[in-house]
């Protein structure tokens, strides 16, 4: 009984670890993002202020990458990304590693790293 118990709990934690998908691109808000996205050089110059402001803030945040696909934040990974933001030291180019449980166009966010 326990080497099942045991078997069960090891199967358990791999795929647990399995569904973490780290999303690599630019951090922006779904306000610009919905209507600029597609524009070249849109990742790179958009800025921290345009982030912060309070349309933008409400709207979301998501990861825009490099193929232009926006992966929108879940609730808990906008206010990860809200403190995030507010310790950033750069103003634009804010290159960023998501990590969580990716599903279809959302993610929901564990870690937000600067790349």
């Amino acid at each position: 009984m326990k080497k099942l118990l045991l078997i069960l709990f090891a199967a358990m934690t791999v795929s647990a670890l399995a569904a973490d998908t780290t999303v690599k691109g630019y951090l922006v808000d779904r306000e610009c993002a919905s209507e600029l996205g597609s524009r070249a050089g849109f990742g790179p110059n958009h800025s921290k202020s345009c982030l912060q402001m309070p349309p933008c803030e409400k709207s979301g945040y998501a990861v825009l990458t490099e193929d232009k696909k926006i992966i929108k934040l879940d609730d808990k990974g906008n206010e990860q990304a809200k403190k995030f933001i507010a310790g950033l030291t750069k103003n634009k180019d804010i290159k960023v590693a998501v990590t969580g449980d990716l599903n279809d166009d959302t993610i929901t966010v564990t870690k937000i790293e600067l790349q």
